[in-house]
């Protein structure tokens, strides 16, 4: 499996080449905390096979700490989606690394 480090992953976004950030927590996690980034959706983990994008797309998977999106990227290579990344430490990683964080929201 791909990983990516959250210091990796924010400079990606930065250069506006991530589109597809996947937060696999429940609703209330996300609503909790999440980076604030426009790319980043909640799908959770339970739904990670309801996911419809196309299957050469190049999605990066987070969670609390990367054991979640670790199990998510295993459901989505098996269903065929061929650029699957966990972002390794997952939101713990991304706040102790300082970047920005949003609360509010949930599964979109």
């Amino acid at each position: 499996m791909q990983e990516v480090s959250v210091v990796t992953l924010n400079r990606l976004v930065e250069e506006g080449q991530v589109e597809h950030l996947i937060d696999v927590r429940s609703p209330e996690e996300f609503a909790d905390v999440h980076p604030d980034v426009a790319c980043i959706r909640n799908v959770p983990l339970d739904r990670i096979e309801g996911l419809d994008l196309p299957k050469d797309a190049t999605i990066y998977l987070s969670c609390r700490s990367g054991a979640r999106s670790g199990m998510a990227a295993k459901k989505l290579a098996a269903l065929g989606y061929q650029h699957v990344i966990n972002v390794a430490g997952g939101v713990m990683a991304w706040q102790r690394a300082g970047y920005p964080t949003q609360s509010g929201g949930g599964y979109r």
